[in-house]
């Protein structure tokens, strides 16, 4: 019986130490993970008071920052011109008045009802008019 029960002492102790670790590397993990939360605040202040510099200071001439401010000015210009880029290749424009994708042929926005300018098909009837007339000649 001795043995029966240095055996059932044995294995308590063990479950009890692997509960414990357990719990410290449940404990360990809820930490780091606030820790990563704490982080990720302070990258997002970081990203704010670097956005406020940049939209109310970027024109004034900071040596160390001004590299720094005109870089963001010219990815800002080539995101742009993809932007359009993808609106041609798609055939798309956004809906002024609720921002939704719409066909570049669209006379309204199928979101909003907005009314889209014609411009492009103003263009191609003043265009045709002056071929007209043109050849009339």
């Amino acid at each position: 019986m001795d043995f029966f029960q240095k055996l059932g002492n044995t294995l308590s102790n063990t479950g009890k130490d692997l509960a414990e670790k357990t719990k410290k590397l449940s404990d360990t993990s809820k930490l780091n993970h606030e820790i990563t939360k704490q982080q990720e605040a302070i990258d997002r202040a970081y990203n704010q008071i670097g956005k406020l510099y940049f939209d109310n200071y970027s024109n004034l001439d900071y040596p160390d920052l001004k590299e720094l401010c005109d870089s963001i000015k010219e990815a800002n210009t080539k995101i742009e011109e993809y932007k359009a880029e993808i609106i041609k290749i798609k055939g798309i424009i956004n809906c002024p008045k609720c921002n939704q994708e719409v066909s570049i042929t669209a006379t309204f926005c199928g979101n909003c009802g907005y009314k889209m300018k014609e411009e492009s098909s103003e263009s191609d009837t003043n265009a045709t008019t002056e071929e007209n007339t043109n050849t009339e000649n």
